[in-house]
């Protein structure tokens, strides 16, 4: 066998594997369990979207999946490789500070409140990870800082402060600002929920091309509609646990479990 033929061999079975690898994820906060033993596989260029009632354990579980929710129990692996934890002597040892840090690297995340440096510019709170984390240089973080606010519609806003634009904008340069690190897997947590109606198709435009151009993406949304749209797969969480998923023409028109149904009655 060749070098060559070794190497696409093994490109193949990395392909078969499944980008994200969620095992046994619990969860509690102050003696109340959040999420009970969550399993979930996502497919490299897979949309899953996560809908449920508020409290279902969503977002916990969102936070879990890149260790800003440290899991009380279970293991997540990305690529193979566990998140959170490093292997020392085939043991599996907590990561820390920039062990930890440079396993976030390779997941996006984009929360409900936008979080942009109010101090920066657009094009600023862009290049700063990319500069400082993965060491990138200014010119080519600058270069792709204009890029991708090209990709979400805001060329002409590369030097506006957070306080000059909408929430709207906001969130697509608090986009912008994941994609600069090149990750892996990118994830939502309900992106449109603090905004306004009029601004909300702005936002969800902008990650619908992202699930077109087959980036990995996990969603917590309450845009119902959306999730018909963009998902491959949806997933209806209650109390912690995944009640139901499937494809969104059987889980939104023909759902199996009682709660299921309850919840779309009142939300679709």
């Amino acid at each position: 066998m060749t070098v060559q033929s070794r190497t696409d061999t093994a490109d193949t079975a990395r392909q078969n594997v499944p980008l994200v690898l969620a095992r046994g994820i619990t969860k509690s906060f102050n003696g109340t369990s959040v999420l009970h033993g969550i399993d979930l596989d996502v497919d490299r260029g897979e949309t899953v979207c996560l809908i449920g009632p508020s409290g279902s354990g969503k977002s916990t579980f969102l936070r879990c999946l890149n260790l800003l929710e440290r899991p009380d129990d279970g293991l997540v692996l990305l690529d193979g490789a566990p998140i959170g934890y490093t292997q020392t002597d085939g043991a599996l040892v907590e990561a820390r500070g920039r062990a930890l840090a440079s396993q976030r690297q390779e997941i996006g995340m984009v929360f409900q409140q936008f979080n942009l440096f109010p101090h920066m510019t657009a094009r600023e709170n862009i290049v700063e990870a990319p500069v400082r984390v993965r060491r990138v240089g200014r010119s080519e973080a600058d270069a792709r800082a204009e890029q991708l606010m090209r990709r979400v519609g805001l060329e002409d806003k590369l030097d506006a402060y957070p306080e000059s634009l909408s929430g709207g904008q906001q969130q697509r340069v608090a986009i912008a600002r994941a994609l600069a690190m090149r990750p892996a897997l990118m994830l939502f947590d309900e992106p449109t929920s603090a905004l306004d109606p009029e601004m909300v198709q702005e936002v969800l435009e902008v990650i619908r091309g992202l699930a077109e151009d087959g980036m990995t993406l996990i969603i917590v949304t309450h845009e119902i509609q959306f999730a018909r749209d963009v998902a491959d797969r949806i997933i209806f969480m209650d109390a912690g646990r995944i009640v139901e998923q499937g494809r969104p023409g059987e889980i939104l028109k023909n759902p199996q479990n009682d709660r299921t149904r309850a919840f779309l009655s009142k939300v679709a």
